[in-house]
C-alpha cells in the first residue's frame, strides 16, 4: 500500500476456510488496478 496500492473488500484478518482451515487473508489492488489476495494458512 505504501507504493501506491489500495485496500479493497473487508479489512485484513483471520477467516475460516474449507475443511476447518484457518486463513489470514488480505485483499488489495496494485497501482495498475489488479486485485491481489495475500494468504497465510494459520492452521
Amino acid at each position: 500500500l505504501a507504493n501506491g496500492g489500495t485496500a479493497c473488500e473487508d479489512p485484513p484478518g483471520i477467516r475460516q476456510g474449507t475443511a476447518g482451515r484457518t486463513l489470514y487473508l488480505a485483499y488489495l489492488r496494485d497501482p495498475s488496478g489488479n486485485k491481489l489476495c495475500a494468504l497465510h494458512r494459520v492452521a
